[in-house]
């Protein structure tokens, strides 16, 4: 068992009943806590980049947006449709991943370093700006818990953090859960992970966030959910 498999129960968690929910590109994360959602019995509606609508199974290939990953789906909704849907407000849930996302809540998938002259420059947002602010939740994970991750302040704002009317952000990472406030306008540590101090979290991040008092102890993956997360990616694309 990984880590990245804790994340990715952490992420399906945070689905409900009734959500439509939209997976991009680089997003086989994503698209697992999906699938583990749907194994659990959450009735959530799974719309993708690779436009196959409702697959009845997944074998995960290098892209997610691959459609021979998705076996026996009902039809297509492109992603044109997705984004209409977002626009009228109906995207329950839209999933992102971060090289960093600060207490604001603002995400960076552009450059590290300046803009002009940055030390790494990163694939880029896709429609980050656009989708960010339009889906009514977002769930985002990070593969790892460090004060390069988790800023005081992103290089570069790819898309700007929530706002008091929405959407309601969520980060899952191997450490810990965090919530944004939107009275407070940033971050707040809710849940950790069983083994793992709140001093550990703390340490590993570039600010301190306020802190949500109880802490709930998040739950790690089973056996039988690690033998699903094996079974639909038998090659491990989510670890890379």
């Amino acid at each position: 068992m990984s880590s990245m498999d804790n994340v990715i129960k952490c992420m399906a968690q945070q689905l409900r009943d009734g959500d439509i929910a939209y997976t991009g590109l680089a997003s086989v994360p994503a698209v697992l806590a999906i699938a583990l959602a749907r194994h659990w019995g959450r009735d959530v509606t799974f719309i993708n980049v690779a436009e196959i609508y409702e697959p009845k199974d997944m074998i995960i290939k290098v892209s997610s947006g691959d459609p021979t990953s998705f076996i026996g789906g009902k039809g297509i909704v492109t992603s044109l449709d997705a984004f209409d849907l977002a626009r009228r407000g109906l995207l329950d849930v839209m999933f992102f991943s971060a090289a960093q996302v600060d207490r604001r809540g603002n995400m960076n998938l552009s450059v590290i370093g300046s803009y002009e002259k940055p030390r790494v420059r990163l694939p880029g947002g896709a429609a980050a700006a656009y989708l960010y602010r339009r889906a009514r939740r977002v769930i985002m994970w990070l593969k790892e818990h460090s004060r390069r991750t988790l800023v005081e302040h992103v290089d570069f704002v790819t898309a700007p953090g929530p706002t008091k009317y929405g959407p309601h952000l969520t980060v899952c990472t191997p450490k810990a859960l965090f919530e944004f406030d939107q009275e407070v306008g940033e971050l707040v540590l809710t849940g950790l992970f069983p083994g793992v101090t709140v001093d550990d979290i703390i340490n590993n991040m570039a600010f301190k966030p306020r802190i949500k008092e109880p802490l709930r102890i998040l739950e790690t993956v089973t056996a039988e959910e690690l033998r699903l997360l094996n079974r639909w990616d038998p090659d491990g694309v989510r670890y890379s």
